[in-house]
């Protein structure tokens, strides 16, 4: 058996997000500025909080859990945040938060926000998306899997175009036997060189229509300029080199789309001068290419081009298209918009 084996050096040049499906809560975390005058979210156990209180506050405490009342969760938020100096001395660890996310706690947590028909109180959960973290070092780790799945959309666009035929595609590259292709490509989980997260916004805007109104979503990112280190196998003659062209054959136009007044006329006006100075005009080496990588990467980096039908609502009814009509964004400190999920992978060894 033939085996090629080649390191990669991954450098985050926007934020990405690989979910795990559980949230930070302010149940187990305050937002407070550190010596520095940092906005940090410190995470911690809530046993381990309740067994720090005095007895007067564990009195407290236990009078707000029994509660029955809907209103009782939003009074425990503000107990939390009201003992945030105990908080803080039990946290296991602390990330960095965007102004922007850190105003809104302190302006909102335990308050009503609106009221619904009858009189009821709305609160804001203040629930925080949480990216991957590796449960041995407490670091951002981006997974094999992620890493190889979305090589594989890519590869397999490349196939779909050489066959004119997505079932041969699927019959080489989606199933569970022998035959798969990428059976004999290996990736391994990226580990962390230097990187950091922080707490931040995902906004969803229109590519190519100006509006109002906007869906935003809290989540925690890898920060960019996080870097990363793994490893791929590649077996019995399949050619890393053709898995490289690929790749940017997939990303490169989605990349170079977003820098395009004619399609994403708003995304283009949206995300960060310092963004698009850096790379509008960049373009990879030899030893180089993209990805897309995580939640908020769009519809048409996960899709293959030719037979993607991506479904776009229209009020209560919905339509097929080849693109997305929105983008998610970063939103950060002074609206530096950026785009989520991109990865340059280098190969160093």
């Amino acid at each position: 058996m033939n085996k090629q084996i080649y390191k990669l050096k991954l450098t985050a040049i926007s934020p990405i997000h690989i979910g795990t499906g559980e949230d930070f809560e302010p149940t187990n975390y305050v937002i407070d500025k550190n010596e520095k005058g940092e906005d940090r979210l410190y995470e911690f156990d809530e046993f381990e909080f309740f067994g720090a209180l005095d007895d007067a506050r564990k009195k407290e405490f236990n009078s707000i859990v029994s509660d029955s009342s809907p209103n009782s969760r939003f009074r425990l938020y503000k107990f939390v945040l009201n003992n945030k100096n105990v908080a803080k001395k039990i946290a296991f660890r602390n990330i960095l938060v965007l102004k922007e996310v850190a105003d809104e706690y302190h302006e909102k947590i335990g308050k009503v926000v609106q009221k619904e028909g009858g009189g009821k109180n709305v609160f804001n959960e203040f629930k925080v998306a949480k990216c991957y973290t590796s449960p041995n070092t407490n670091t951002s780790v981006i997974l094999g899997s992620s890493l190889k799945g979305s090589i594989s959309t890519a590869y397999q666009e490349m196939l779909f175009k050489k066959l004119k035929d997505y079932e041969k595609v699927k019959n080489l590259m989606l199933k569970p036997s022998d035959e798969n292709l990428f059976k004999k490509f290996i990736v391994s989980d990226a580990t962390p060189l230097k990187q950091g997260t922080f707490i931040g916004y995902a906004i969803n805007k229109k590519r190519n229509k100006e509006s109002e109104a906007e869906i935003k979503t809290r989540l925690q990112a890898i920060s960019t300029t996080s870097e990363f280190q793994t490893k791929v196998i590649c077996k019995d003659g399949l050619d890393f080199k053709e898995i490289i062209r690929s790749c940017n054959e997939h990303y490169m136009p989605l990349f170079k789309s977003q820098f395009d007044y004619s399609t994403d006329e708003y995304t283009r006006k949206a995300i960060s001068n310092d963004f698009v100075q850096k790379y509008e005009n960049w373009t990879p080496a030899q030893n180089q290419f993209l990805l897309k990588v995580g939640k908020h990467s769009g519809a048409r980096a996960v899709t293959v081009d030719g037979i993607r039908k991506i479904k776009i609502m229209t009020g209560r009814d919905f339509r097929f298209d080849s693109e997305e009509t929105t983008v998610w964004l970063r939103g950060g400190s002074g609206s530096s918009l950026m785009p989520f999920g991109w990865l340059l992978c280098e190969v160093i060894e």
